[in-house]
């Protein structure tokens, strides 16, 4: 039995992750999806959220913000599209929070889904879940 399953992590931008690796959890429209290699076929939607990825030994490789996006899974390989990845690494809980208190007083739609996906990051960075598995 194959013990890594490929993954490709795709922003509009580049390429921004691909390799073979042991588990991936995605977070899906309807909650989270762990992926492990042999998986059945799956397409879904992706809420804003962690990506995380872990070697052979279920060791945490890298985790990843995405804000939206689609996976496509099969037995062989997960491809992440996502619509604004960044690198857990990068993300700064200061800025994202005055960005959260910028955008407490505006209605139009799009500030609210900037705010939705400001609070996820928070919560992002706040989560221990799947750190060790």
């Amino acid at each position: 039995m194959e013990t890594t399953i490929s993954f490709d992590l795709v922003s509009p931008e580049n390429l921004v992750f691909n390799d073979k690796v042991g588990m991936i959890i995605v977070p899906g429209k309807d909650g989270d999806i762990g992926v492990l290699p042999g998986h059945s076929k799956l397409l879904s939607s992706i809420r804003p959220g962690r990506i995380m990825v872990y070697g052979e030994g279920k060791n945490l490789l890298k985790s990843f913000f995405v804000s939206a996006g689609f996976v496509e899974i099969n037995p062989q390989k997960c491809i992440v599209l996502g619509e604004e990845v960044q690198e857990m690494t990068a993300l700064d809980k200061n800025t994202i929070e005055q960005e959260i208190r910028d955008l407490e007083n505006k209605t139009d739609d799009e500030s609210k889904q900037q705010s939705l996906i400001a609070n996820a990051k928070i919560e992002a960075l706040n989560s221990s879940h799947y750190e060790k598995i």
